[in-house]
């Protein structure tokens, strides 16, 4: 009898982890509308930071590490699920399904949120003179131009 409670014990420990483990890699249902709430360019090698929340309040930060070390192309993409209840960053592959349904979220955020005019200058390197909130957008851009890149094609 406590063998098999010990074993019970065991299976249900594993699958909690494996849930667990499943929750806070895979990428969240955001539903709309998504706000921008927070987003950062670091100065030093431009990494970047961005913070969506979801309609039902949920936060959800990605991006990626830039590094001197490095060219951009193996810049390593990053997601938090839910940093405030989790705060686990999950590396995503180069180049893997993960990283494509992350460009997929930001290129649909950028089409429903950012005004042409503002989507235009991005595209040609225009970034100085922002706003604060353009700035912002810059940052998701910014994402969404480095993941664009590697899933051409």
């Amino acid at each position: 009898m406590k063998k098999s409670i010990a074993l019970a014990t065991l299976i249900l420990l594993l699958f909690t982890g494996i849930v667990f483990q499943y929750y806070i890699t895979a990428l969240p249902d955001l539903e709309q509308p998504i706000t921008l709430r927070e987003a950062n360019i670091t100065t030093e090698a431009g990494s970047v930071s961005v913070t969506f929340v979801d309609n039902a309040g949920d936060p959800f930060t990605f991006g990626f590490r830039a590094s001197d070390d490095f060219e951009p192309e193996v810049y390593p993409a990053f997601y938090m699920r839910n940093p405030e209840l989790v705060p686990y960053m999950y590396w995503l592959n180069i180049g893997g399904p993960d990283e494509r349904a992350l460009l997929r979220v930001v290129e649909g955020w950028l089409q429903r949120n950012v005004p042409p005019e503002l989507m235009e200058r991005l595209e040609q390197g225009l970034a100085e003179d922002l706003s604060a909130d353009e700035q912002k957008m810059a940052a998701v851009y910014e994402v969404y131009s480095l993941l664009r890149e590697r899933h051409q094609g």
